[in-house]
C-alpha cells in the first residue's frame, strides 16, 4: 500500500541428458581470486528458466527503451508535475478508524470524476539534486557511499501512489481530498523493477536523478505506472540517461467495498499505443507466470533432472555426520531475521503501514544477506513480481527471514538471489500472518565459487523458483545492453 498523502502529497524426471556436466564442481576447495571481468561459468541449460517469458521481459525493456522520449515528452508538457521531498500524513491516527467516505460540508460542491484520461494528465516527476543538496545526500547515502536503493524503492512506492491519485482524480484536485470521493487507490504489485545501468558515475560520485512516472494502462478498476529514474541533464543539449525502470499494479477500491471504475485511459500516438500495449501484455504475461508456478505445477523435467543430478554428484551432502566443502553452503545457513515494531509515523491514508516503507525495510536486509554471503560490496540487479496479499497492521509485529535462494552451482559467478519473507505477529496472540515474498538479484563486485543448495523438498522449490526469477532479471539486463 502507498502513502501518497503521506509523503508525497506516495514428476519423476524421464530421463536424464547425455554429458551432463556436474552441478558442484569436483574441486571443492576453489579459490576466490580471479579476474573482476570473468563471467559466469554455469551453462545456460542448467540455469532452468521459462525462456519464452525471459524473451518477452527482455523485449519489453528494449520497446520500453525506445519509448522512454515518451517520458521526456510528457515531462515537458506536464505542468505542475514536480512533487515535493516530503510531505507527512495530516490529521491524528485512529486506531480501527472506518473505511468509509468523509463526510461533505453542506454546500460544497465536488467536482465530477473524469470519465476519460490521457498518460500526460497522470505524470509527476521528483528530482534528488545531490549536487546541490548536501543534506539530501545525507539522507540518500549510505554508510558504503553507495545510494540507498531501498530508500528510492520507498520514493517509487509514493510516486506510482501520486501518479495513480492524479490519473482518478480531477485537474487541481489535492489527493488529501480524494476520501470525499468514497474511494481510495492501494499498491496491488510491484511487477518489476531493474537496474539497467550503474547508479554512481565511474568516478564513484552520485549523479543527479530525476524519478518519474505515470500511468500506462488500465482495466476497469486498476491501473499500471510505469516508473523511471534517469540522471537530470545538466545542459538542454545532454540527454537523460535511463537507470533504473519499473512497474507498479495499483487498485482502486470503494470506501463502501468492492471495485470503484477508474477514468478510461485514452491513447494518443504510435508511442502511447506502444506504451498501452506492452501493458496488457505485461498483464497476460504475468496471469501466465502465476499459473505455471511452482506453488500451482510440478518442476520441469528438466529442473527434476538437476535436483536429481545434485543428490546423485554430491550424496555426502545430505549426510549430517559428514564435513561440508568449503565451497558449498546450506540456503538455511544463509539466513538473517528481523523483527520491527509498526508504529504510526509510517502509517499511510487508510492506517496501514505503507508499502514504500516495507519495500525499504525488506531491501536493507536482502542487502545485508547479500553482502554477508558474498563477503564483498554487492549492487542490485533487480526485484521480482511482488504481491501485497495482505496489509501491515500498526501495532502489529513485522519479521523479515531472509536468506540467499539460489546461485549458480557451477564455476565461479557474481550474481545471486535472495528472498524476504515478510509475515506479521500479534503481539497479544502470537498469530502469524505472512503479507508478501520479497525476490531479489544482487551481482557481487567479485567473482564467488560459494554455491547454495537446498536441504528440504520446500527449499528445493525455492530453490528452482529463484532461479527462475534470476534468469529472467538477468536476461533484462543483457538485452537493454544489446539494445543501446
Amino acid at each position: 500500500m502507498h502513502r501518497a498523502a503521506s509523503r508525497l502529497a506516495a514428476s519423476a524426471r524421464a530421463s536424464l541428458p547425455t554429458a551432463r556436466p556436474p552441478l558442484i564442481p569436483r574441486l571443492a576447495h576453489r579459490s576466490l581470486a580471479g579476474t573482476a571481468t570473468q563471467q559466469e561459468a554455469t551453462p545456460a541449460s542448467l540455469l532452468t528458466t521459462e525462456h519464452a517469458v525471459a524473451e518477452t521481459e527482455g523485449e519489453a525493456v528494449t520497446r520500453i527503451d525506445s519509448l522512454l522520449k515518451l517520458t521526456d515528452r510528457l515531462s515537458r508538457q506536464s505542468k505542475n508535475a514536480a512533487l515535493p521531498l516530503n510531505l507527512r500524513a495530516q490529521g491524528l491516527y485512529e486506531k480501527d478508524a472506518p473505511a468509509q467516505p468523509v463526510a461533505v460540508d453542506e454546500g460544497e460542491e465536488l467536482v465530477p470524476l473524469p470519465q476519460t484520461r490521457r498518460m500526460g494528465d497522470s505524470f509527476v516527476q521528483l528530482d534528488l539534486p545531490f549536487s546541490k543538496d548536501a543534506s539530501l545526500r545525507e539522507q540518500y547515502v549510505g554508510g558504503i557511499s553507495k545510494v540507498r536503493m531501498g530508500r528510492l524503492m520507498e520514493d517509487f512506492d509514493s510516486l506510482a501512489g501520486a501518479a495513480a491519485y492524479r490519473y482518478v482524480l480531477p485537474d487541481g484536485v489535492d489527493i488529501a481530498t480524494a476520501q470525499k470521493y468514497g474511494f481510495y487507490l492501494v499498491t496491488a504489485a510491484v511487477d518489476r523493477m531493474d537496474l539497467l545501468r550503474p547508479l554512481q558515475n565511474a568516478d564513484g560520485s552520485i549523479p543527479d536523478l530525476r524519478l518519474s512516472g505515470h500511468v500506462s494502462y488500465t482495466t476497469s478498476s486498476s491501473l499500471e505506472v510505469f516508473l523511471r529514474m534517469a540522471t537530470i541533464p545538466s545542459s538542454p543539449s545532454e540527454e537523460s540517461s535511463t537507470i533504473l525502470i519499473g512497474r507498479f499494479a495499483m487498485a482502486c477500491r470503494s470506501a463502501k467495498g468492492g471495485k470503484h471504475r477508474v477514468p478510461e485511459l485514452l491513447v494518443d500516438g504510435p508511442e502511447e499505443q506502444a506504451m498501452w500495449s506492452m501493458g496488457r501484455d505485461m498483464r497476460e504475461g504475468k496471469k501466465k507466470r502465476s499459473s505455471a508456478s511452482l506453488n500451482k505445477t510440478p518442476p520441469t523435467e528438466e529442473e527434476a533432472a538437476m535436483l536429481h543430478d545434485l543428490f546423485l554428484q554430491k550424496p555426502e551432502l545430505y549426510d549430517r555426520k559428514a564435513s561440508t566443502p568449503s565451497n558449498i553452503i546450506f540456503m538455511s545457513d544463509t539466513r538473517i531475521t528481523s523483527a520491527n515494531l509498526m508504529h504510526p509515523a509510517e502509517r499511510n491514508v487508510h492506517n496501514k503501514i505503507f508499502g514504500g516503507f516495507l519495500m525499504r525495510l525488506a531491501y536493507e536486509t536482502a542487502y545485508s544477506t547479500a553482502c554477508l554471503f558474498s563477503r564483498s560490496p554487492v549492487t542490485f540487479v533487480s526485484l521480482d513480481e511482488l504481491q501485497f496479499a495482505q496489509p501491515v497492521e500498526i501495532g502489529s509485529l513485522l519479521l523479515l527471514d531472509s536468506k540467499v535462494t539460489f546461485s549458480p552451482m557451477q564455476g565461479e559467478h557474481h550474481s545471486f538471489h535472495v528472498s524476504v519473507e515478510a509475515a506479521t505477529c500479534d503481539l497479544y496472540t502470537g498469530e502469524k500472518v505472512v503479507t508478501n515474498v520479497f525476490h531479489y538479484t544482487f551481482s557481487s563486485e567479485r567473482p564467488l565459487s560459494r554455491h547454495v543448495v537446498p536441504r528440504t523438498y520446500r527449499q528445493a522449490m525455492q530453490w528452482l523458483d529463484a532461479q527462475r526469477r534470476r534468469r529472467i532479471g538477468i536476461d533484462v539486463r543483457q538485452t537493454y545492453t544489446k539494445a543501446l
